[in-house]
């Protein structure tokens, strides 16, 4: 009878802490324009979501988003490459190759990596921009890593509806 009762016990603590495990912000996506300050480097970035059912079957109506990706649109677009950030580790982040990023000392161009990777909670990430042995050796690799910050400036000047995604009862399961 007590052995009962343990696993009883142990059934309802499991089920209770599973009931609040979860990832942060899974209903909440950073969506709008946002300042972007990195020292020197100003810029606003223009981010709209788009997100896709990919768990479950779809049966029920889903209110929560799941496999989101962030469109960053930097403004201006000089010092910024703006691209699709993917949630890997609890951080956004993204990267692009700039192929002529880099000016040699001879006056070609050799390309850099620019990555980028950002908190949504504590609004604050990480620029690292890097280039690999270049310009016929005269360069060498180096990686630069920067802090920055983002600030919520306003939402987007078209509204993104992204949820609840209603999902057919039967047969395909196709939800809009």
């Amino acid at each position: 009878m007590t052995i009962a009762r343990v696993f009883a016990v142990a059934a309802v603590l499991t089920t209770s802490l599973l009931g609040f495990a979860g990832p942060a912000n899974a209903d909440q996506v950073m969506e709008g324009i946002y300042t972007y300050d990195q020292g020197d480097v100003h810029a606003t970035w223009t981010i709209y979501p788009s997100c896709v059912p990919t768990v479950g079957d779809l049966r029920d109506n889903l209110e929560l988003p799941v496999a989101c990706r962030l469109h960053v649109t930097p403004t201006p677009t000089t010092q910024l490459i703006g691209g699709d950030a993917r949630l890997t580790g609890g951080r956004w982040t993204y990267s692009t190759t700039i192929k002529d990023g880099l000016t040699c000392p001879d006056g070609g161009t050799a390309p850099i990596q620019d990555a980028y990777a950002f908190d949504d909670v504590t609004m604050t990430g990480t620029r690292s921009v890097s280039n690999t042995r270049a310009c016929d050796g005269q360069v060498d690799p180096k990686i630069v890593v920067s802090p920055f910050t983002l600030a919520y400036v306003g939402p987007l000047p078209i509204p993104v509806e992204k949820y609840p995604l209603y999902c057919e009862p039967g047969g395909l399961k196709r939800c809009f």
